[in-house]
């Protein structure tokens, strides 16, 4: 979600056409002719990183029908069967935190709370590995793609990032494995459409963008699961996540061509910020993706409003313009409800394997979610499945109205 105060990336994509330094090392599988076939399992849920957060320091009690319910269990009873969390670096807490909490909700400690919350629910995880250091100050974020504090001194030796990448992923995944705790997916890297990992110096004065670097630093985390699968007999996923349908061809066609490792491509789509590009439909994205590079598909980020306005101090974003022609607008319920149903309906018609919501949890508090400068808040609370009195409303309902044969 980083990406989302950093809207201008998507018109950096179109510097990559350019910028790219990468030699074709292996080649493009052929395309075969698809036929549209539902998959054995489609994933729904949504994001649910920040529900202890606001808990314990946002004055936060998630209710269902006006009681106090467990929000987990709640989007497990609404047809869901997955959540994500994601797992940031250190430092959790910097200028922008003072006065507030530290926001380590993406440490390894508490991810595994909410893992076993998930899990005790019913719930599989989609665990998302960013790699960036959730709270910097402005001298340590000179780009959005720096590399985590820790990390930042030797950010120009590759061998030595890619050691970092594979100790980290193995360090905690390891413990959540042996804590029974483990994901039914991995996601290396976090909408990573353009660099990753770089040096902290302005993005001006860094040197051309390198498809080689990225997929030898996203194949190190690759290979931690792996590894962890042979050692542990498990089937982890693997996931890799850009945003935008419409760079995902170039994008596939660049980076598969220099060895990348994954087995699910995923999205992030919202309709106000990105488009299809020459896709004519849902269905012709997971058909591309499958037919061409044979991987799964999945939609890991979107969104879509119940209502409009705000409850808290912080400034809302993703306005009206993401509500498509032929959804009610001003937005009900139902507008969430009927979009999700729709999108998730398309996906799992033409083979995709889920829809995971982005910040179904994000309601409207009092506590710091980004260190920045807009304070404590939030940015989503009219796309969140509970109203501003916390109570869930019938937008969630979208998992239980998705028919799948």
């Amino acid at each position: 979600m980083f990406s989302k105060y950093r809207i201008i990336q998507i018109i950096g994509l179109l510097t990559l056409f350019i910028q790219f330094s990468c030699s074709m090392e292996n080649p493009i599988p052929n395309p075969t002719t698809y036929i549209p076939k539902p998959s054995e399992v489609f994933y729904k849920g949504t994001y649910m990183a920040y529900v202890a957060h606001q808990e314990r320091y946002g004055g936060v009690v998630f209710k269902e029908n006006g009681v106090p319910k467990d929000a987990f269990k709640s989007i497990a009873d609404h047809g869901g069967n997955m959540v994500r969390l994601r797992i940031d670096n250190p430092p959790y807490k910097s200028s922008y935190t003072k006065g507030y909490a530290d926001v380590d909700f993406g440490s390894p400690e508490k991810v595994k709370i909410e893992m076993q919350r998930a899990k005790n629910a019913g719930l599989k995880t989609l665990l998302t590995f960013g790699y960036q250091s959730m709270a910097l100050d402005d001298a340590q974020r000179l780009n959005d793609y720096v590399a985590p504090l820790a990390w930042q001194g030797f950010a120009t030796d590759i061998e030595k990032l890619k050691e970092a990448v594979y100790v980290h992923t193995t360090t905690v995944l390891e413990d959540y494995i042996k804590a029974g705790l483990t994901p039914e997916i991995v996601a290396i890297g976090n909408e990573t459409n353009q660099r990753f990992l770089e040096p902290n110096m302005k993005e001006s004065d860094l040197p051309a963008y390198s498809v080689v670097r990225t997929v030898k630093l996203l194949n190190a985390g690759t290979k931690a699961v792996r590894d962890l699968n042979k050692k542990y007999g498990l089937n982890m996923k693997i996931a890799c996540h850009i945003f935008d349908a419409a760079s995902l061809k170039f994008w596939l066609k660049s980076h598969v061509s220099n060895g990348l490792d994954f087995d699910i491509m995923a999205l992030s789509h919202y309709h106000a910020w990105h488009s299809l590009g020459d896709f004519k439909s849902w269905t012709d994205v997971v058909g591309f993706v499958k037919s061409t590079y044979k991987k799964d598909f999945l939609i890991m980020e979107t969104a879509q409003l119940f209502r409009t306005g705000g409850n808290d101090a912080h400034v809302d974003i993703l306005g009206v313009e993401n509500i498509p022609a032929g959804y009610t607008n001003p937005p009900t319920t139902n507008t969430q409800k009927k979009y999700m149903v729709d999108f998730g309906q398309e996906l799992y018609d033409a083979g995709g394997i889920g829809i995971i919501y982005w910040g179904g949890e994000w309601v409207g508090s009092k506590t710091l979610i980004f260190p920045d400068q807009y304070g404590a808040g939030s940015s989503w609370e009219n796309k969140a499945f509970w109203d501003f009195n916390y109570n869930l409303h019938d937008g969630v309902n979208w998992m239980n109205e998705i028919i799948q044969k």
